[in-house]
């Protein structure tokens, strides 16, 4: 059963992420729904560099729609998952997945548009 405005993502309409610096990293898969985007990965950090995950959801006009971090992980993989959701209508264009440090610095990032099969790291 789905829930309303959550239809199944369909291939096209979810790509894979990974996200990594050193030993640490974010990586799993970004899924585009019509109002939503859920991130969904495994997010690793360690007491010499805990990580957050960040997750950034743009519509076709590079208008940020929504925007939400992961609580900090210093121990190791951790199943850490971003809903990201907007009261607009239609699916967000692009999402941008950021791994970030305790303070929230940004580290790496990648990108995707919707239908793409992976997330660019840049």
């Amino acid at each position: 059963m789905n829930l309303a405005g959550a239809p199944d993502a369909a291939a096209a309409d979810r790509a894979t992420f990974d996200v990594t610096v050193a030993a640490t990293y974010y990586r799993g898969t970004i899924e585009f729904y019509n109002r939503s985007v859920i991130v969904d990965g495994v997010l690793r950090g360690l007491s010499t560099g805990c990580r957050r995950g960040g997750a950034w959801a743009y519509d076709a006009g590079g208008y940020p729609l929504a925007h939400k971090t992961t609580s900090l992980v210093c121990n190791g993989a951790v199943e850490r998952d971003i809903p990201l959701s907007w009261d607009v209508p239609g699916g967000a264009s692009s999402v941008v997945v950021d791994l970030l440090d305790a303070d929230g610095n940004l580290l790496k990032y990648c990108v995707t548009t919707r239908g793409d099969e992976y997330c660019e790291v840049t």
